[in-house]
């Protein structure tokens, strides 16, 4: 078992600690009033005990309200001067002295702190005149709590310096993030750019020697052969121009780039039997088996995020069904689960997965003109469904 040590304990509870403080010092101090014995001081008394409370139990709330507890430990204390009892002593008034300079500023730290300054002035002149203080405590009496305010107010102006540090370089860092992401969308979009003039400056040469060569088809072979292997040549190199400019936008890591096909439809099968954590099916319907390879690709990245979301917010599920329905030039893939994430999406004020995920979901279907629905089902679970305009490939 990991205990915790006790300076750290009592920095995380200040107002703990203010309340020891407050504790100890007066216990100690009605002790003392109690026991200690001098001929010129005053028998111990109700009153007295009273005052040495007043003097030390105030300091709990020193945080809170530190100007009040000033005055009240001050009076307090003056008041047990006055009386020649035994007391805590000026410990009660230093500690609020140095809080309200850690604590408060501008008006209300000059106003009170010279208040005080005045009155234990004027308390110690009279003392002083009537021979019941020496002299020096003229002098000695308001430098003391007139350094215990100047320690608070460096330490209030020190603190309040090192969070002004802390969010000038947050906000330096959040600075040079926003810069750094428009340093890349600038980038993107130039490379955007570039490709655009590439492919079509490539796709254009394409066409003309395409044109060419079929009208020399049958008068001259020999330039349709010349014409189609410009077409040839300007393709591979379109190709090749494509793949640099697109390596760019890709994440730069030490793994190996993959040489797999992308995934599609085929591999949703593959996709249901090795998520082990899940009981999943899957049903087909109708030709799946000439569709483009873009809405295959999409269909696949939609299955396989929707499965992840209901790993992460369906809580027990018993069964999740994945349907793939062609019907003529539709495409319907749909994720149905019988999981808690509808009733989860309404406890958290949003439907489950309602993130970059489902967004990147509806980007993918957008992209192909379709339509994605996701929400809670009839009966409890959840459902992802997308629809797919799709033609022969």
């Amino acid at each position: 078992m990991n205990h915790r040590h006790p300076i750290r304990w009592l920095r995380e509870r200040p107002q703990t600690a203010d309340w020891l403080l407050a504790g100890v010092l007066a216990v100690s101090g009605v002790v003392f009033h109690l026991t200690f014995r001098e001929p010129d001081l005053a028998a111990p008394s109700v009153h007295g005990v009273l005052l040495t409370l007043g003097a030390t139990v105030p300091i709990g709330w020193r945080r809170r309200a530190p100007a009040a507890v000033l005055v009240v430990v001050s009076v307090c204390q003056l008041a047990i001067e006055a009386s020649n009892a035994a007391g805590p002593g000026w410990m009660g008034v230093m500690i609020a002295a140095y809080t309200l300079g850690a604590h408060r500023s501008g008006n209300v730290l000059f106003r009170v702190s010279g208040a005080l300054l005045v009155a234990v002035t004027a308390f110690v002149l009279l003392g002083v005149a009537h021979g019941d203080a020496p002299w020096q405590a003229i002098v000695t009496t308001p430098i003391v709590i007139g350094a215990a305010i100047v320690v608070g107010d460096n330490m209030r102006r020190r603190r309040e310096r090192a969070a002004e540090l802390v969010e000038r370089a947050e906000r330096a860092e959040r600075e040079r993030e926003l810069l750094a992401h428009q340093h890349v969308q600038d980038e993107r979009t130039r490379i955007a750019r570039e490709l655009h003039d590439v492919v079509a400056h490539s796709v254009s040469l394409m066409v003309i020697q395409a044109a060419a060569a079929r009208r020399q088809l049958t008068l001259d072979p020999a330039v349709a052969d010349a014409a189609l292997a410009t077409v040839e040549d300007t393709g591979r190199a379109a190709m090749q121009e494509m793949r640099r400019i697109l390596g760019v936008l890709r994440d730069s890591g030490h793994d190996a780039v993959p040489t797999a096909p992308q995934p599609g439809l085929a591999s949703i099968d593959g996709l249901a039997g090795a998520a082990d954590d899940l009981p999943v099916s899957v049903r087909t319907e109708g030709d799946l088996h000439h569709l483009p390879a873009g809405v295959e690709l999409s269909a696949y990245r939609i299955v396989q995020e929707a499965l992840t979301n209901v790993r992460r917010h369906a809580g027990p599920v018993h069964h999740v069904d994945v349907s793939m329905v062609r019907s003529g030039a539709t495409l319907v893939v749909e994720v149905a689960d019988d999981g808690r994430g509808a009733a989860a999406g309404r406890a958290q004020g949003g439907p489950p997965g309602d993130g970059f995920g489902l967004l990147g979901m509806r980007e993918r279907v957008a992209a192909y003109d379709g339509e994605l629905v996701a929400g809670p089902r009839p009966g409890g679970g959840w459902r992802v469904r997308a629809t797919f305009p799709v033609r022969a490939s």
